[in-house]
């Protein structure tokens, strides 16, 4: 007969193999047992409940400390959830019962007192057992306190523990009086004005001690202090203890202040003398807002900066072992990839502003850095810092902020159109990212973004016109629309709105498309030309060595920006002389001549001279993309370079292809030295060569 927790015995016949047993009732005894076999499955206890003493974050500070209701059932519940030294702790048992010589039952009890405390222990987050948690557990706390001690994983209370209860008397007589101890009760001292605990005292033993003494010096020397002006209390060199411990804790400069801070009464007696040799200096505290590991915000919030960063340096919160070793770590790089001065002393600030405040043990939120950052770009730098804090695991990035630009500008101007053909045109944006009904490959925001350019204005004409839904265009209105520009930007405006309406008949928003067979005639034009005399000093104009090499890449073999931005630094053989341009599809080689080969070598000594550890794959880089952990190329300002010259990128890469043109006859001799389509060859041709047209012109 088996015995179960939470059930009464009761008087079982056993079943025999034959026949089939009924009792008086008629009840088949098997479907009895199956009844009793439900009943026991039903309170068989959950072996790891996640609603019993759920761990917490780890140093999370209660606010108050809570009585536990723990009994053995609740420890039946934890069985099997792993605890961290509970392993330890059975140790400590079989080493405490060898000692006592107690049973394996009673160890088998200790055990289950112990998972309790070490469950409770979790619940507050905490990484020892406090001592006030032997006193929700239901039994043994004594020798649960003797095993904690020996695993050293008990903290003990700052004084010795007052039973709860008078202890009951061992007379036999009935009459006895049995006085309960006083309780230690939190108060206030008469001198100093410390809280402390007491059961009697209105005085904290350092003040007692400290008049005792002087009253053995000197016992005239109870009077009214200097500083807080309190009468009959004893004084050294005309001061309190009070005042004199204020002192120390707070520096000389706080002696010409009346008040004290609230504190805890210290055991530790106060200096005898405020000389600067007696008086220690006070020690920078850290800072109250370091954040905890694992800590959940309850709502967004925008710091402010600006009390922080008007604070001196010597005025900042002390750094943390953590934020010491982050900083060592932030020197070591900024020394082996040779940053400049002004990059590294920026990016310093910056975090050493944020651990000293904020600390290095949790992440760091990316907003943050942009707050400190935001409108303080001469003194601080938020990109370097963003980017060595995600390389470590120690950044919480802001989704909204790195969002894409244009797509951010794109729901904006939306934002600002009527309701109904903001949708529409929402519609006209999907269809083009390729998340529409029809599978394709998707534009990115910032093609999506010139087409914008050039449909803003005439969806203000239309709105002007009162026109409430793209439902409502004509194909007069696209007419009217195309009439309004000449040459180029009509024909943009033509393409542009054929690309709305179709994707928007694709979509099943509109019934028809205006722009259906309409056509737009050819633009011949002819591409500039360039005075020679200009042409001259343009490399006179170059400041460096990068500039010079993007010079001669866009004067004399016709490289595009796009084409120049991309370049790797494995496309640049000077063994062989030649660099490769990588473009969608196909690959075009250019063979260098002297005068590149030249600018190109002088570009490569100065880029390993300034980043020799930089890991950016591209050939020109600059001073943010050589330590950019994402590889980005370099933007389109080097486009600038030519602003002296006078003349544009695309001006002088023309007229490099139309000086090429008039030398040589040949569209494929074009083909193959610029690596430009067919089309673009011929137009080129017949700039040069009007008369090898079958049409002449006026």
């Amino acid at each position: 007969m088996f015995l179960y927790y939470g059930l009464a015995p009761t008087h079982a016949q056993p079943l025999k193999k034959y026949g089939r047993r009924t009792g008086r009732e008629g009840v088949d005894q098997r479907e009895r047992l199956h009844w009793v076999e439900q009943i026991r499955a039903a309170a068989a206890p959950t072996r790891d409940d996640p609603a019993v003493l759920p761990p917490t974050v780890p140093g999370q500070l209660p606010l108050f400390p809570v009585r536990r209701m723990l009994s053995i059932d609740i420890c039946r519940r934890i069985l099997q959830r792993p605890l961290v030294g509970y392993a330890d702790v059975v140790e400590h048992t079989a080493a405490f019962a060898a000692d006592t010589g107690i049973s394996k039952a009673m160890q088998r009890k200790l055990h289950e007192m112990l998972r309790l405390a070490l469950a409770v222990r979790d619940s507050d987050g905490d990484d020892l057992i406090d001592e006030l948690i032997l006193d929700d557990i239901p039994n043994y706390g004594r020798s649960v306190r003797a095993i904690l001690l020996r695993a050293e994983m008990l903290r003990l209370l700052p004084e010795p523990r007052e039973p709860d209860r008078p202890q009951r008397s061992r007379t036999s007589r009935p009459m006895r009086r049995v006085w309960a101890p006083r309780p230690m009760t939190p108060r206030s001292c008469q001198q100093c004005g410390s809280w402390f605990a007491a059961k009697m005292k209105v005085i904290c033993e350092p003040c007692s001690s400290f008049a005792a003494r002087k009253r053995g010096l000197n016992p005239a020397s109870a009077g009214a202090c200097y500083r807080c002006r309190r009468v009959d209390l004893p004084l050294a060199d005309g001061y309190c203890r009070g005042c004199r411990w204020h002192v120390a804790s707070h520096g000389q400069g706080d002696i010409a202040h009346v008040g004290t801070q609230l504190w805890l009464g210290s055991p530790v007696p106060a200096p005898t003398s405020l000389r600067h040799s007696d008086v220690a200096p006070p020690r920078r505290p850290v800072s109250k807002h370091v954040a905890a590991p694992g800590q959940e915000r309850l709502f967004e919030l925008w710091r402010d900066w600006r009390p922080v960063v008007e604070l001196p340096r010597q005025d900042l919160p002390a750094l943390t072992d953590s934020a010491e070793r982050l900083l060592a770590d932030l020197d070591s790089v900024m020394k082996q990839e040779m940053w400049s001065q002004a990059p590294a002393t920026k990016t310093r600030n910056t975090l050493t502003i944020l651990v000293s405040w904020l600390g290095a043990d949790a992440p760091l939120l990316e907003t943050d850095i942009r707050a400190l950052v935001d409108g303080r770009s001469l003194k601080f730098s938020g990109r370097r810092v963003t980017q060595f804090l995600e390389t470590r695991g120690l950044l919480i990035t802001d989704a909204e902020f790195r969002r894409d630009a244009q797509q951010k500008h794109l729901e904006a101007q939306l934002a600002a159109l009527p309701a109904t053909i903001a949708q529409e045109l929402s519609v006209w944006i999907k269809a083009v990212r390729g998340e529409g009904k029809w599978e394709h490959t998707g534009r990115t925001y910032q093609s999506i973004a010139r087409y914008w350019h050039v449909l803003d204005p005439i969806l203000k004409g239309w709105l002007a016109d009162g026109i409430e839904s793209l439902r409502e265009i004509t194909r007069d209105d696209v007419k009217r629309a195309i009439a309004t520009r000449k040459g180029t930007p009509a024909r943009s405006i033509h393409i542009v709105l054929r690309n709305v309406f179709r994707a928007l008949r694709h979509e099943g928003v509109l019934f028809r498309d205006p722009t259906r067979g309409l056509v737009f005639a050819g633009i011949n034009k002819t591409p500039p030309s360039v005075p020679s005399d200009r042409l001259a000093d343009v490399l006179s104009h170059a400041q460096n060595d990068f500039q010079r090499f993007v010079m001669v890449l866009v004067c004399v073999h016709a490289v595009s920006g796009t084409d120049i931005r991309h370049l790797l630094l494995t496309d640049l053989d000077l063994s062989r002389e030649r660099l490769t341009v990588r473009r969608p599809g196909k690959r075009h080689i250019i063979y260098l001549d002297e005068l590149t080969y030249r600018c190109a070598s002088a570009w490569l000594r100065e880029r390993h001279r300034r980043w020799p550890v930089t890991t950016n794959p591209h050939l020109l880089i600059n001073r943010w993309t050589a330590v950019d952990t994402t590889h980005s190329p370099i933007g389109a300002t080097f486009a600038e370079f030519f602003r002296p010259t006078g003349l544009t990128m695309s001006t002088l890469r023309q007229d490099r292809i139309r000086d090429e043109a008039f030398e040589v006859d040949d569209p494929l001799h074009l083909m193959r030295l610029f690596g430009i389509s067919a089309q673009t060859a011929m137009r080129y041709i017949t700039a040069a060569h009007p008369e090898r047209t079958a049409k002449l012109p006026r």
